[in-house]
C-alpha cells in the first residue's frame, strides 16, 4: 500500500468520525450543561457538515485520479 492511499483512508476515517461527533453533539450527548439550549444543535450541524464535506472531497478527488 502506498503513502497516498494511507493518507486517503486516514482522512476518510477521520471525517466519518467528525460526522459521528456532530450527530452526538446534536443529540446532546457531548454538550456541556452550561451551553445555551440550541447552541449544541448548531455546533453539531457545523461539525457534521464539515465532516461530510471533507469525506466527499477526499472520496471523489481520489476516485477521479484513479480513473485517469
Amino acid at each position: 500500500m502506498d503513502v497516498p492511499a494511507v493518507f486517503r483512508y486516514t482522512i476518510l476515517v477521520t471525517s466519518a468520525a467528525a460526522m459521528v461527533l456532530g450527530i452526538l453533539v446534536m443529540a446532546g450527548v457531548l454538550v456541556p450543561r452550561n451551553f445555551p439550549e440550541h447552541f449544541g444543535v448548531i455546533m453539531g450541524a457545523v461539525i457534521f457538515l464539515y465532516g461530510a464535506y471533507r469525506f466527499a472531497i477526499t472520496y471523489y478527488r481520489s476516485r477521479r485520479r484513479d480513473e485517469e
